[in-house]
Order: C-alpha cells, then structure tokens, then sequence
C-alpha cells in the first residue's frame, strides 16, 4: 500500500500586493506570473537579468510574460517600481521541478515534518487568475488601466500546479563543511556544494542571486511536477459574489473569506487529494 507524507497548499504568483494584480485566466489557456522583484537588492545582477519577463515563455502562446506586464511599474511588497528595476521571481520553477523557501522555524513555509516523512509529499500552488476582456492583452497599458480592468473582472483563487517532494537540499547544512566565513566567500562555496551534490537545476532561481541566501529547495523528478491543465478553483468572484469552488474543502477552504496563503495537510488528506485529482483526471 501507497504511504502518503504531509502536504502543503501555497499560494504564490501575481497578487494584488505583489504584482498588482492576477494573471490572466482565458477560455483555452492560463498564465502564471511570477511575482516582481526588485534588481537593486540583488548582488548577482548580471545572473538575475536572467529572470526578466521576456525572458520567461508564455504558457499560452508563442511570445514571452511581457505581454502582461504593464509599461510602467509594478507593486513589490505594496510598493511601485519601474518595470525595468524588477525581474520575475522565478519560483516555484513548475517547468524544471524547483521550489525555494525556508524552513517555517526561520520565517519561511516549509514544515520540517515535510522533510521527516517517509511517505510521499506533495507541495500545491494556488494563484490568483482573471477573466480579462478579450484581446485586452494584444495592446500594451500601463499599471493604472491593468488594475482598472482586473477590478472589474471575474477573478478567482485556483490551485495550478504542483510538485512532489523528491529531495529536499538544504543548504545550511553544507555550511558545517564550509573553513570561510559566508561573507567572505562561503556562501558561493555553499552553493557549489550544492550544485555537485543536486546538479544545476538548483540554482535556477533568483534566490542564487543573493549572495547571503541559504534557502531550502525541493526537488521533483521528471514527471512528479507540473501545471494543471486547467486550474482547480477554490473560491471564484462572480460579479460581487464569492463562490466556493468544487474542490474548496479538499483544500481546507471553509469560507469564502480565506486568502489562501498556506496550508498544511495531513498524511490522510495528503491521501484523499492525490486520488480525487487522478480521478478526475488532473494527474
């Protein structure tokens, strides 16, 4: 018999706080916009250049994640930057299987019992998505009329993809293995450690661009890690009314209030979620 570790529900993307607003949602395809970060408060500019929008592919179309952003500026953290101060935050990486954080004892969202478990882990991303015009996209705008018409328009929280906890690299404990201080060298050092023991695909996010940055990364192998096809909804906005999604409950969603910001799901419930999605064909 099949053994199921604890889960996670996370939310992540383009947000009203971070970004401004939700990432398109269209009738054949949808998008996920990784937050905005702020290039001035990275070290390894020329690495994190690596993570500007355009440089992102599109899930729907042959163009890159520009389309989307406004020709202004963005919110980071509830405050406004100009586009090209900010990469994409890169992460999770649904196309390679990475996902960066820190453990919830240092201020991050990983559970150590995650780590623990013997059984099979699951991380789940939830994001904010839209129902913007038609075509509204194919011009370009500035912040202001972006956020107007996000305002205005049926919108909701899905989940959109997921990964399955393969490994978990935690590079804290490399330091131990480290003579040099981390600011004088070690934390480069850290990272290269790492990258023998892991491969490259660990530092694939913009965390690497920081140069004091220890995170957590989760790994999925090919085939444990992806999109939806289509996003699972939690909690959907209907003109003014919020409506409890089909899979709200699977997801620990109780009311139609619920930010989901992030949620830990036992080894049961790890269980019941993994068997409803393939029955119903999400994986």
């Amino acid at each position: 018999m099949k053994a199921y570790g604890p889960s996670l529900l996370l939310r992540v993307f383009f947000e009203t706080a971070d970004g401004g607003y939700y990432s398109p949602l269209f009738r054949e395809c949808y998008e996920a916009l990784p937050i905005p970060e702020f290039l001035g408060k990275l070290e390894r500019t020329e690495f994190a250049k690596k993570f500007t929008y355009d440089k992102i592919p599109s899930r729907c179309g042959s163009w890159s994640l520009m389309k989307y952003i406004p020709v202004d500026y963005v919110l980071v953290g509830g405050s406004s930057y100009p586009v090209n101060k900010v990469i994409a935050h890169y992460d999770p990486r649904l196309d390679i299987g990475v996902y960066s954080d820190y453990w919830r004892s240092a201020g991050g969202r990983i559970p150590k019992a995650i780590k623990d478990s013997e059984g099979d882990s699951y991380i789940f991303f939830a994001a904010g998505l839209a129902k913007y015009p038609e075509g509204f996209f194919n011009s370009t705008h500035g912040f202001t009329e972006i956020r107007r018409v996000f305002m205005r328009s049926d919108r909701g929280i899905y989940v959109v993809g997921y990964m399955k906890v393969d490994k978990i690299a935690d590079l804290t404990e490399f330091t131990r293995n480290v003579s040099q201080s981390l600011r004088g060298g070690g934390v480069e050092k850290v990272w290269e450690m790492a990258v023998k023991e892991y491969g490259e695909k660990i530092i694939m996010t913009p965390h690497y661009a920081r140069t004091v940055d220890l995170p957590v990364v989760v790994l999925s192998e090919e085939g444990h890690f992806g999109f939806f096809p289509e996003p699972i909804p939690l909690i959907e906005w209907v003109g003014r009314k919020k409506v409890l999604g089909k899979y709200s409950y699977l997801f620990g969603i109780s009311g139609s209030e619920d930010r989901v910001r992030q949620k830990m799901f036992s080894e049961e419930r790890t269980e019941s979620i993994i068997k409803t999605l393939e029955k119903d064909e999400y994986l």
